[in-house]
């Protein structure tokens, strides 16, 4: 048995892959290859230059997004409103 001695040896690359920052679930890669859709969270104002404004956070669905917005410090938006009226009700037929 011989061993034949072809091919080429590459370097070792690093490949990125992006991942949902709620269920961990596989994206695509960060290059554009296999993608999926998702959804790409970002802060306003945000505080990078045109061309590094990284979103803050990756969703891959709607139920992710949900989930993650559920967990978000912010203001509680079940409070009445700041001209006085209440949240809205529907009418009872």
């Amino acid at each position: 048995m011989g061993l034949r001695k072809s091919g080429v040896f590459r370097t070792a690359e690093e490949v990125l892959v992006i991942t949902c920052d709620v269920c961990e679930r596989d994206i695509g890669y960060e290059d554009g290859r296999r993608p999926r859709e998702h959804f790409r969270i970002s802060r306003h104002p945000n505080p990078g230059a045109i061309d590094d404004q990284t979103p803050a956070v990756l969703v891959c669905s709607r139920e992710c997004l949900r989930a993650y917005a559920a967990n978000t410090p912010g203001p509680d938006r079940t409070k009445s409103l700041p001209d006085g009226r209440g949240p809205r009700v529907k009418p009872a037929r």
